[in-house]
């Protein structure tokens, strides 16, 4: 089924499906899971909108952002953001919506952190993602806030574990078919899209490209030494890891 979704001058006509929000942080995976919900049928969306949601407004405005985004004109009966940031915001009465669904997503802390201080050095970045006590502090205050989130979607949420989703593909997929009620399975191979590679709008690497889940994604770098973390950092991310994971456990 498709939602018909015109807006007239004073918003009269409204997205009548489902709001879907990947809740994660970054290199989690998230560009790969969006790109295989984004290539269904029934999803509308792939990249991030960067911005808020305080009520029916800022989602009347995401809707226009995908459509935007993927030059649909008719909207699918999902419509897909992702949301990496504490500074992009989801009210809890924007959560409590009966219109809106969240998949979280969570990497373990010691990958995470490595690849966001790879991400920098690779992209000639010097800022705060280049520091691995500002990259661990990002890290427990975005699972903090995810677990925040959480609490005000019970019963229309589900929890995905980085790994799994690129480990154990099939299994991971089957299970998000059947939380979303797809008609049609979702499958690991993914179309590519106007913004996908692009800085800004997800994973810049080549992987996300390919068009399908790479069994050797979670391999180690071959273009050089990783990026050293220090103890004192991954023991605070490590600390937020597990308590996050515990708390999205209970989703299931």
């Amino acid at each position: 089924m498709q939602y018909d979704v015109r807006y007239g001058a004073a918003g009269s006509h409204r997205y009548a499906g489902t709001f879907l929000f990947v809740v994660s942080h970054m290199r989690s995976y998230s560009s790969l899971l969006c790109h295989i919900l984004g290539s269904h049928p029934a999803i509308s969306g792939y990249s991030e909108a960067h911005q808020s949601y305080f009520g029916r407004n800022d989602l009347d405005r995401l809707a226009r952002t995908v459509r935007e985004h993927t030059g649909e004109t008719t909207l699918k009966p999902f419509v897909l953001d992702k949301v990496l940031h504490n500074n992009r915001e989801i009210a809890p009465d924007v959560l409590r919506r009966p219109d809106v669904r969240c998949l979280f997503l969570l990497r373990n802390a010691e990958r995470t952190i490595s690849s966001i201080l790879e991400m920098a050095r690779s992209l000639g970045h010097t800022g705060p993602f280049s520091d691995p006590h500002q990259v661990a502090g990002y890290y427990d205050e975005r699972l903090a806030r995810m677990e925040d989130h959480a609490a005000h979607v019970i019963g229309r949420a589900h929890f995905v574990e980085s790994e799994r989703l690129v480990e154990d593909t099939a299994v991971t997929l089957s299970r998000l078919t059947q939380w979303l009620g797809l008609d049609e399975p979702l499958s690991d191979r993914y179309r590519t899209f106007r913004y996908t590679g692009l800085p800004g709008h997800g994973d810049p690497s080549p992987a996300i490209k390919s068009g399908r889940v790479l069994p050797n994604t979670l391999a180690p770098r071959a273009d050089g030494e990783a990026v050293a973390v220090p103890a004192e950092a991954l023991a605070r991310a490590r600390t937020a890891y597990a308590r996050c994971r515990s708390t999205l456990l209970r989703l299931r």
